[in-house]
C-alpha cells in the first residue's frame, strides 16, 4: 500500500516538475526509448536517440501501403533473413509519406546497428541508422482515419507556429497496436520533426 503511494506521488511528481515518466514497454512489446516534455494535453516535445530501422517503401493508398509494408518488415524479423534469426519486435510502427511512395518502418531493439543485424532476404528491405531528433508529437486513440490524422497534423503544425517552433519533413505517422484492438483502446500518433 505505501510503495504505491509512493511511486503515485512520485509520477505525480514529475508530471508537475515538467517531465514526463513513461512505460518502456506498450502492452509487451518494447517501446522505442525517448525522453518528453509535456507542452499540453496530449501533446509532446520527445527527444530520441540515434536508433536502428527496418524500412520498405510501398506504393499505393496510405491503408494498403502500411498494410502490405507491415507484412514485409514482420517477415524479416519473423526470420527470412540471410541468418534465419527471430528479431524483437517494438512499437509503433512508423509510416511517412516520401516522394516514392510510403516508408513504413519498424525500430530495432535498442542497441542495434545495421551492420550487427541480419541481411535482409529481401532487396527492397533496407537498414539504416537515424541521427538524434526531437519531435513534436500528438496521441489520439480511436480509428486512425485520414481525418482524424490530418487534424492532428493541423493542430502541430498550429501549436509549432505559436511556439516558435520550425517543423521539417512530412508528417510521421506511429500506431501501437494490431487490426484487432478495440478503437477506444487503440494509440495512434502524428509527429513533426523538429529542425533544429
Amino acid at each position: 500500500m505505501r510503495l504505491s503511494v509512493l511511486l503515485a506521488g512520485l509520477v505525480l511528481a514529475t508530471a508537475l516538475s515538467g517531465g514526463l515518466a513513461r512505460a518502456e514497454t506498450y502492452r509487451g512489446y518494447p517501446e522505442v526509448p525517448y525522453t518528453a516534455e509535456r507542452l499540453s494535453g496530449a501533446l509532446e516535445l520527445r527527444h530520441y536517440p540515434a536508433r536502428t530501422i527496418a524500412e520498405v517503401v510501398v506504393d499505393g493508398t496510405r491503408f494498403a501501403a502500411i498494410n502490405r509494408g507491415f507484412s514485409e518488415l514482420a517477415h524479416y524479423i519473423f526470420g527470412e533473413n540471410a541468418a534465419g534469426e527471430k528479431i524483437a519486435m517494438t512499437v509503433p510502427v512508423g509510416q511517412t509519406r516520401t516522394d516514392l511512395g510510403w516508408a513504413i518502418r519498424f525500430t530495432m531493439p535498442e542497441g542495434s546497428v545495421p551492420e550487427t543485424l541480419p541481411e535482409p532476404a529481401k532487396t527492397w528491405v533496407r537498414l539504416r541508422r537515424l541521427p538524434p531528433e526531437t519531435l513534436l508529437v500528438t496521441r489520439f486513440s480511436g480509428r486512425a482515419t485520414a481525418g482524424k490524422l490530418n487534424a492532428a497534423g493541423r493542430e502541430l503544425v498550429a501549436e509549432a507556429r505559436a511556439r516558435g517552433l520550425r517543423l521539417s519533413g512530412a508528417a510521421r505517422l506511429m500506431f501501437y497496436d494490431d487490426p484487432f484492438t478495440m478503437p477506444w483502446n487503440r494509440r495512434n500518433e502524428v509527429a513533426y520533426l523538429v529542425a533544429r
